[in-house]
C-alpha cells in the first residue's frame, strides 16, 4: 500500500510533464531504425563502375539494379562497404541480397552480379552481413 502511495503521485506527475517535453525547442522524435552494415569482398571494378546492393526489401531496390544503394571502396579497395537504414518495424525480418557491380551512370547497364545462393541477413537495431563475388 505505502509503494502505491509513492507510484500514484508521481506517474501522474510525469503523464503532466509530457507535453513539456513534447513541445521542448529542437526536439526531434525520431522511429527506431535497424542499421546493416554490408560487405561486398573481390569487387574488382573498371573505370565507371561500382559495386552496388540490391535485395528484396525495398531499401535495396526490390532486386531492380536501378534502385539498387552504392557502396563505398574507402580505404580497402577490392572490398566495398555500406550502411543501410531499414524500418526498426522490420526488426526480426530476413532480407536477401547480393552484391553486384554497375554502371554509375546508366543503372541498367549491370556488368556483375555475385553468384548464388543469395546472402541472407536478419534485421536488428545494428547487423553486418557479407557476400563475396
Amino acid at each position: 500500500m505505502s509503494r502505491n502511495r509513492y507510484l500514484l503521485p508521481l506517474g501522474v506527475l510525469l503523464l503532466a510533464m509530457l507535453p513539456v517535453f513534447h513541445d521542448a525547442q529542437g526536439a526531434q522524435w525520431t522511429p527506431l531504425t535497424d542499421e546493416v552494415e554490408f560487405k561486398c569482398v573481390n569487387g574488382n571494378t573498371t573505370p565507371g563502375y561500382s559495386v552496388y546492393v540490391v535485395g528484396d526489401h525495398p531499401k535495396l531496390g526490390s532486386w531492380d539494379p536501378a534502385k539498387a544503394v552504392k557502396l563505398n571502396d574507402k580505404p580497402d579497395y577490392p572490398t566495398w562497404t555500406g550502411k543501410v537504414l531499414f524500418p526498426g518495424a522490420d526488426d526480426g525480418k530476413d532480407v536477401e541480397w547480393k552484391c553486384i557491380v554497375r554502371n554509375e551512370t546508366v543503372p541498367t547497364d549491370v556488368q556483375k552480379w555475385q553468384n548464388n545462393p543469395n546472402n541472407i541477413v536478419k534485421l536488428a537495431f545494428t547487423a553486418k552481413s557479407v557476400g563475396t563475388f
